[in-house]
């Protein structure tokens, strides 16, 4: 029976997606700020803007700060609703510049502008990034008031939608900053760290047990006796691989946040391990397609999809091989155009 064809990805819907796709998913500031330029009144000129603005941000040339600044600020000032994206990265450079008291009336401009905002998974997205930003700079007690006030905006409309998404999130969040604050954790906090720690557990047993089956390695204990390879699908390609597979949708999520914080999740379990080192590898579809053809090996097969990432990893294209963790001032490996301690490396995510 012949495999069924890959759908092809969803087309860009927006001028500006269609422009993140001639870039090949890594633009770089000058060019989402040209782009912003070139787009004036567009609906996405804000989001082009704060594009321009992480980036900027993340360089380390000097007045980089300033210049993400400027960048956010512009962006602040347009429609849409990345404007209000734009206020978490004005809080984030005013504190990183020293401005600690123009950043607190920052965080309260962006309060009175959530507060005039419908509920969606926009504003509880903007509330999610201040509690990391806050967290990362180690302003546990703002980062908590923020905390709950995502979660009192879920507990007022579950409806929302990704909302189980963000509470979990935020409840994570919550029983970290609690904990750094000295603050006894109640049964919402206790349950999230419970499920958490389970399901890091059960994949590192799963994992040992694996290799103890493996006549390559000693054993569990011998720490130097393998890698830990991740295999990751890039972004773009990310719907056509959950269609290609639907089952992965337990593993992987319904969206690539949630796909990348279960692949953080899993490298942790093999540092838990004793991994000597881990590596993500990045691929596409349309690379693994081939792989099987030429080795003939079964697509729809889970063992291929390992044999694939340990030969991309070792073989073919070992310079996409990123060992992890990253460097937390180093762009993040999900391709999220963040520091990677501001994105799956924050505090309250590990």
């Amino acid at each position: 029976m012949n495999e069924p064809a890959v759908p092809a990805p969803s087309p860009p819907t927006t001028a500006y997606e269609a422009f993140l796709d001639t870039q090949r998913g890594k633009p770089s500031a000058a060019a989402c700020e040209q782009w912003a330029d070139e787009h004036a009144g567009d609906p996405a000129q804000a989001r082009a803007l704060v594009d321009a603005g992480w980036l900027t941000a993340r360089s380390s040339r000097s007045g980089s700060g300033a210049a993400a600044l400027a960048l956010f600020r512009r962006a602040a000032d347009g429609d849409g609703e990345h404007r209000l994206d734009a206020r978490v990265g004005i809080v984030d450079q005013l504190y990183a510049l020293g401005r600690t008291q123009d950043a607190e009336r920052a965080q309260e401009e962006l309060r009175t502008c959530l507060d005039a905002e419908p509920a969606g998974s926009s504003r509880l997205r903007v509330i999610d990034d201040m509690v990391e930003v806050l967290a990362e700079t180690g302003r546990h007690e703002h980062a908590l008031t923020w905390c709950q006030a995502g979660l009192d905006a879920i507990a007022a409309d579950e409806g929302i939608p990704q909302a189980a998404k963000y509470r979990h999130g935020l409840l994570i969040h919550r029983g970290f900053l609690r904990s750094e604050l000295g603050i006894e954790l109640d049964e919402d906090d206790l349950a999230a760290e419970a499920e958490a720690d389970a399901s890091l557990t059960q994949f590192r047993d799963s994992l040992l047990e694996a290799l103890s089956q493996d006549p390559a390695v000693d054993g569990p204990e011998d720490a130097e006796a393998f890698d830990g390879i991740l295999l990751r699908w890039v972004r773009d390609d990310f719907a056509a691989v959950r269609a290609r597979w639907p089952e992965s949708t337990a593993s992987y999520g319904d969206d690539y946040d949630t796909y990348a914080a279960r692949l953080q999740h899993d490298a942790h379990a093999y540092s838990e391990a004793g991994a000597a080192r881990i590596r993500i590898v990045s691929a596409t579809l349309a690379e693994f397609e081939e792989y099987a053809r030429r080795h003939g090996r079964e697509p729809g097969a889970a063992e291929t999809r390992r044999a694939f990432s340990e030969w991309h990893a070792t073989t073919e294209h070992p310079e996409r091989a990123l060992l992890w963790p990253p460097a937390r001032n180093g762009p993040c490996w999900c391709e999220s155009n963040r520091k990677y301690k501001k994105c799956c490396g924050a505090p309250a995510r590990n």
